[in-house]
């Protein structure tokens, strides 16, 4: 009998390419470089090999040497390295072992992912303690697309020098600009070291922290990382709740909550009484037992962000500060209700558990929350509802998270009832919370280790001290000995003078607060009858009079253009400002250093019953600080820019500074306003479409950041088009977090991702809302103007709206045209010129 044809399906080299094209953040595709190497030490502590120096070392070039195409990526691991089939199935795309259980590299196609899209070309080299030579792969994308075979060849090469075992990952040839990853690499290199080596400590906290003989070392550019810790209160301290007796505020467990049987080969569920895998006939299996383990805990401070439990794999953290699984619960209608922090928008349970046993998604991102092993370890971590008033009849939850709910949901009395830092104030006679500057302050010192800060020690102090009522001081007499209160005068025990003072006529003893002597009845009350200057307008004004007769200022008023007071009301702004500049003159000398301090400031008025002005300057010898209103005629209207202004300011001090320049062709406060100009602003001045994009882009942003604030922000999601939502959603995807979706669309959250269109969109509909909330300038009401109030609302709005859509459509298409460039950033300095 002919057997039946077959067909070769193995697939082209370019799957490849397209695995490079997965969605991944650069720091996870770093991470997943960093398991791999971690992997590489379980391996050899399964087979029996304990390695004495557990050490992985991350090298990143400078972002600048990526942008010269120079430089490479290093992931180097000290584990026991590779023979060449353990080499074969680490670059072999979508290859598991049968050890899918206890390591992080649970799919063969995130070696491939993380190299792709970090670089062109990946070269792996390996070598093991007990051979005299190393392997080395070399892995060139292009070069694999274009011969169209997954043939690689394998070199074998003597030992480099210090590296007698392990396995070390380089990365280069970075993707051009044009290609989807252009640019992916150097995003990763970019990053804020102290950042990235925060988030690495993080991720890789539990392993980290380990005891000395399962501690893994991660050095990041010769950097070692430190483990992240929780400040949270010590298992010793506890609260008292009716019904629930002492809650402690650290809950710790290490639990079997269900066992079962898997398939070595595929994973798959074998039930008890089979003899082999129902899926692939497999009979090789292991018992896995579901362990739920860790802590949760109640933080030293509560916030809006910081809480939430951090999730582990096999010592990864793969969620952090995890919030919906276990505060969201799912009511019988099967909607997502939000449980804690309901009673403040504060919150403080945090917590470390390990999941193990659970798998996660392709990418690392998430556990797969659809599986029952997550169902279980959900329901014994947090239980069904916390809200005791869901709970059936003579039903309880007790797990974990419930009894810190019970306990610590609340931060209304500071002191021992809530577990919370605080003082007496004695003006209000109860215990007050503690300033959020001093939990700074003591989260810092928490963050440096320091003794008694790092323990929750002094802490405590401010929890046991806070409900406490401080002890009076009493006086006691100096002639009988009484104890008086604080604020007696006069003894109650022989009325002898405690509190006293000399009278300003008889020089006789008095109580401290008599107004009249009982001695000469003289008033104890000086009568002050000098007149008073006035600093707003200068006039002198009677002694009887607490306001000003010419500007009603209120007495002891402050001049509003004074240096003090305007830095106090204005906010200082960097695109205004420069530090130690040099200018040519002339004469080709070059002037001594000069700095510039610029401010954004409301009104500025020099005479208070006079014109305002655009820019307010004060000056000192090398020095200018320079006031700027923005909403000026000047700027909104005509176009001028406030640099322009500023640079008048700083060339005028310029010209006076050389009065041996007069008359000399070339020495004006015009000529050398264009050199500082044209030195210090040429680019932010020249209105390119990319500047003007980036300016615009700025704009929404401020505009969006107060607009979620608005009660009509949440119901208009509805309104958005698809073009709109698609562009929403894909902002989103960008920095994670689609999956928050609705909840920011139900607190309005959404806006600040939505694009520009959609946000020029609600001024459209909603347009009244904004004026006085975002816009500084108010609609006129037909209370102030009568009939004409509609026109002139139109009219105002009309303009508001036009500027929005032109800006809008700007940041979508961005024209090179120069009059279209001219006009839309003509919008974007109207608008930002009334933005509050």
């Amino acid at each position: 009998m002919n057997e039946a044809p077959t067909l070769d399906i193995t697939p082209d080299p370019k799957v490849l390419l397209a695995l490079t094209q997965t969605p991944l953040r650069p720091v996870d595709a770093l991470c997943e470089l960093i398991d791999n190497g971690i992997d590489a030490f379980a391996a050899a502590r399964n087979e029996g090999h304990e390695l004495p120096h557990r050490l992985i070392e991350v090298s990143i070039p400078p972002a600048a040497a990526i942008r010269r195409g120079e430089g490479a990526i290093r992931v180097y691991d000290r584990g026991a390295g590779l023979d060449r089939e353990g080499l074969e199935n680490t670059l072999r795309a979508g290859f598991s072992g049968k050890n899918r259980f206890d390591t992080l590299g649970l799919f063969g196609m995130g070696f491939n992912i993380a190299t792709g899209k970090l670089g062109r070309r990946t070269v792996v080299t390996t070598a093991r303690t007990r051979d005299d030579v190393a392997l080395r792969v070399t892995l060139d994308l292009p070069t694999i697309v274009s011969q169209r075979s997954f043939n690689v060849p394998v070199e074998t090469i003597p030992k480099p020098v210090g590296f007698e075992h392990g396995t070390m990952v380089e990365i280069d040839h970075w993707w051009p600009d044009g290609d989807a990853n252009a640019g992916f690499a150097a995003q990763l290199a970019g990053a804020n070291r102290v950042n990235l080596r925060q988030q690495l400590g993080r991720r890789y906290a539990s392993i980290l922290r380990q005891s000395t003989a399962n501690t893994v070392r991660i050095i990041v550019n010769q950097e070692p990382l430190t483990p992240f810790e929780h400040c949270v209160w010590s298992a010793e301290r506890f609260v008292e709740r009716k019904g629930w007796g002492n809650i402690p505020a650290r809950i710790e467990f290490n639990e079997v909550i269900h066992s079962q049987r898997r398939c070595l080969r595929d994973g798959s569920i074998i039930p008890s009484d089979a003899p082999a895998c129902l899926e692939c006939d497999a009979q090789e299996f292991r018992s896995v037992d579901e362990r739920v383990r860790g802590w949760v805990g109640i933080q030293r401070f509560d916030d809006n962000n910081k809480f939430g439990i951090d999730l582990v794999r096999n010592g990864r953290t793969i969620r952090v500060a995890e919030k919906e699984g276990f505060f969201n619960y799912l009511d019988r209608v099967g909607e997502n209700v939000k449980e804690y922090p309901t009673d403040q928008q504060t919150g403080r349970i945090v917590g470390e558990i390990h999941l193990d046993h659970i798998p996660v998604d392709f990418q690392k991102q998430d556990f797969q929350r659809t599986t029952d092993e997550w169902e279980r370890a959900v329901r014994f971590i947090r239980g069904e509802s916390l809200l005791p008033s869901n709970w059936a009849e003579s039903e309880s939850n007790l797990s974990p998270v419930s009894r810190l709910f019970q306990g610590y949901r609340k931060v209304r009395t500071p002191g021992r009832a809530d577990m919370y830092m605080g003082r007496w104030d004695e003006a209000a006679g109860k215990a007050v919370r503690i300033s959020r500057q001093v939990e700074e302050d003591f989260y810092a010192r928490f963050l440096n280790h320091e003794v008694g800060y790092n323990d929750d020690a002094n802490w405590w102090e401010l929890v046991e001290s806070a409900s406490t009522m401080p002890t009076m001081d009493l006086p006691e007499c100096a002639h009988c000995g009484y104890q008086n209160l604080p604020a007696a005068e006069v003894c109650e025990g022989c009325d002898a003078l405690i509190r006293a003072k000399a009278c300003i006529a008889c020089s006789k003893m008095i109580p401290l607060s008599a107004i009249l002597c009982p001695f000469c009845a003289t008033s104890q009350v000086p009568e002050v009858l000098e007149p008073w200057r006035c600093e707003v307008c200068g006039a002198t004004n009677v002694m009887e009079s607490d306001s000003c007769l010419k500007c009603d200022a209120i007495r002891g008023s402050q001049d509003p253009m004074s240096f003090q007071l305007l830095t106090t009301t204005s906010d200082e702004d960097d695109s205004y400002s420069f530090i130690g500049k040099t200018f040519a003159m002339s004469d080709g000398r070059q002037t001594e250093p000069l700095t510039v301090v610029g401010y954004r400031a409301r009104e500025l008025k020099p005479s208070w019953d006079g014109l305002s002005v655009p820019t307010v300057a004060f000056r000192s010898p090398g020095k200018i600080h320079v006031f700027v209103h923005e909403a000026h005629p000047a700027f909104s209207r005509l176009g001028v820019k406030p640099q322009e202004l500023i640079a008048t300011e700083a060339a005028h001090y310029l010209w006076t500074l050389r009065s041996d320049l007069a008359g000399q062709p070339g020495h004006s406060v015009a000529a050398i306003t264009a050199t500082i100009l044209s030195s210090v602003w040429a680019d932010e001045l020249a209105a390119s479409p990319e500047s003007t994009v980036d300016g615009i882009r700025s704009l929404f942003d401020r505009v969006s950041e107060r607009l979620q604030l608005a009660d009509d922000v949440a119901d208009f999601y509805g309104e958005l088009d698809e073009y709109e939502q698609r562009e929403l959603a894909d902002r989103l995807i960008s920095v994670g977090r689609l999956g928050e979706l609705g909840e920011l669309i139900r607190t309005g959250g959404y806006i600040r991702f939505a694009g520009p269109s959609a946000i020029a969109r609600h001024f459209k509909y909603h347009g009244d809302s904004w004026f006085g909330f975002i816009w500084d300038e108010t609609l006129p009401s037909e209370a102030s103007v009568g009939a004409a109030a509609a026109t002139a609302r139109e009219q105002i709005v009309g303009i508001y709206l036009r500027c929005l859509e032109d800006c809008a459509a700007y940041a979508r298409f961005a024209y090179a045209d120069s009059l279209v460039v001219a006009r839309a950033e003509a919008s974007r300095v109207f608008l930002e010129a009334h933005i509050l």
